[in-house]
């Protein structure tokens, strides 16, 4: 369900980029950021509920 949910994210955020006309190279390095961040969310969480 999880994964579910973050490629929906994933896709409306790269479809909102795509409609504001960012260039093709920087809606990879944007959703590749985006990510990460939420790998390192999950991680410091994970660690916090132990």
């Amino acid at each position: 369900l999880g994964t579910f949910i973050g490629v929906l994210i994933v896709g409306v955020f790269r479809n909102g980029l795509q409609l504001m006309g960012v260039a093709s190279i920087y809606q990879t390095l944007i959703t590749g950021v985006l990510v990460i961040l939420a790998v390192t969310v999950d991680q410091i969480s994970r660690k916090k509920a132990r």
